[in-house]
């Protein structure tokens, strides 16, 4: 139900607005941006605005402020509203500031993770909306093969100057190298498996859009010297072919030539 008065909107804003400045500061840091709806991110605001008012609360025991120095404050500005104003700024942005710093070293010391791994129904992977946000939050650099319907492939190279959409966005994807598409024969293939592989890169290639929606399945290939090589070769490359189960080498640049392939493995024998 909507506030009834001028006073409850003012207080009910008042309430609201230090956890939300507070959810503002994380998704513009730290956490991942997802999709809430309107009562989800009302409900988190709510709930950091708690923390926010009892951060206030703690540090007006500890320096002893009470009512009635509260009382003298506003006398004080009362020929003064300019300078209220400021102080009611500080009186938001100053927890809420606390309290997000306190969640961002909470979250990325990994002690958030060690706490809720402790707990039995605790599951790591489901903080991940769908397979493709949870895959692509890694951050890892890898070969890529995106298959159509139609059988037609893209094969590229995901790098620390590629981008891929939140699912939530669309399954945009860029890829900043793109390979031709070649055949190799079984005795050419540790795994003996013949069949199309990555070819040549395009000396003048920049990479290339990919629509995923469209796609079948997206492969995801590691190389173990930690450089994309311009014809990657198919002996002892080990593909998945479940879609997003792969996981790529250390950090790649672009630019050098002879990658050796390697084997992937999947986020439970990562983890």
């Amino acid at each position: 139900m909507a506030p009834a008065t001028g006073t409850a909107l003012v207080l009910l804003v008042a309430f609201v607005l230090p956890g939300f400045v507070t959810v503002l500061l994380q998704e513009r840091t730290f956490k991942s941006a997802d999709d809430p709806t309107p009562y989800d991110r009302l409900l988190r605001a709510v709930y950091y605005s708690v923390w926010c008012y009892l951060v206030l609360a703690a540090a007006a025991l500890v320096l002893g402020l009470d009512r009635e120095w509260a009382q003298s404050l506003l006398d004080r500005h009362d020929s003064n509203p300019a300078g209220l104003v400021w102080l009611a700024a500080l009186l938001v942005l100053v927890p809420a500031g606390a309290v997000w710093l306190s969640t961002m070293i909470w979250q990325e010391s990994g002690a958030n993770n060690r706490v809720l791994s402790k707990l039995p129904l605790f599951n790591e992977r489901h903080q991940r909306p769908t397979a493709w946000d949870f895959w692509f939050r890694k951050g890892a650099q890898t070969y890529v093969r995106v298959i159509f319907p139609d059988g037609k492939s893209i094969w590229g190279y995901y790098g620390e100057q590629s981008f891929a959409s939140y699912k939530k966005d669309g399954l945009d994807l860029y890829l900043e190298q793109v390979f031709r598409e070649k055949t190799v024969s079984e005795d050419e293939s540790d795994n003996e498996v013949g069949g199309p592989w990555f070819g040549k890169r395009h000396p003048l290639g920049r990479g290339a859009w990919v629509k995923v929606d469209e796609a079948v399945s997206v492969e995801f290939y590691a190389f173990d010297d930690g450089e994309p090589s311009a014809t990657p070769t198919a002996a002892t490359a080990s593909v998945r072919t479940t879609g997003h189960q792969g996981r790529a080498a250390s950090a790649h640049k672009p630019g050098s030539e002879g990658a050796s392939p390697s084997s992937s493995t999947t986020p439970a024998e990562e983890e």
